[in-house]
């Protein structure tokens, strides 16, 4: 399985948050979704107060690691990228921010994925040895729209899922040492979402996938976000 290069140290100043989304979400781009731009400046938290957010799990430092996303099929008929997105987003984030973690390139496992269609009833001992990696973060879809339920009019972008993480060498590989539930949306909070000319179904996906992959490759690292 082909890797990222580790970010072993940085002889450069840390990219700014939007820099940083911008490099991120490219893969969206070069799919032919043009709406990177709109979707950074939409949902920037540089306009807003953040706070710091400290890691929650730390042993992907030194790992090589795989990202693997799932969703239900209503998901993936509304949305046939959401799972690729995901786990290129993510990746990249893990790849950019924890040290020394080697990344198997996204769309190599995206294409495991789709090789061995039953992959999420395999035990997790056997996708590790099949991506020959230290550490598996799966992440499980439950919630992925861009729209107010039941309002096709108004718009807000909701991903919301479950991260695990199995590892190689843990007591139990089939069994998670980590666990946690992320959600992100777009507009954040507030009880009515966001009606306006300029917006459409991929600039509300990119924002709320924005703030996504921050809180869930965040748990892996320190960083900043807007307050909940």
């Amino acid at each position: 399985m082909p890797y990222l290069l580790p970010r072993t140290h940085r002889t450069t100043p840390r990219p700014s948050r939007a820099g940083l989304v911008t490099l991120l979400m490219l893969p969206l781009l070069l799919s032919g979704c043009n709406f990177i731009a709109w979707g950074a400046a939409a949902s920037r938290p540089d306009d807003e107060a953040t706070v710091e957010v400290a890691a929650e799990y730390l042993d992907l430092v030194d790992k090589r690691v795989a990202v693997m996303v799932s969703a239900d099929e209503y998901t993936l008929f509304r949305f046939p990228r959401a799972t690729d997105n995901v786990g290129q987003s993510v990746g990249n984030a893990i790849h950019a921010n924890v040290e020394n973690a080697v990344v198997s390139i996204p769309r190599e496992v995206a294409r495991y994925q789709r090789k061995n269609p039953y992959w999420i009833t395999s035990r997790p001992s056997r996708l590790i040895a099949d991506l020959g990696v230290d550490r598996l973060v799966v992440i499980d879809l439950n919630e992925y729209r861009t729209n107010e339920e039941g309002n096709s009019s108004v718009w807000r972008g909701v991903i919301d899922g479950t991260v695990t993480v199995y590892e190689a060498d843990g007591e139990d590989p089939d069994n998670a040492t980590f666990q946690r539930p992320v959600r992100a949306e777009y507009p954040e909070g507030g009880t009515f979402g966001l009606v306006s000319a300029d917006a459409d179904q991929h600039k509300i996906e990119a924002a709320a996938l924005q703030r996504f992959t921050l809180r869930a490759a965040g748990l892996f690292y320190d960083h900043e976000d807007v307050p909940r």
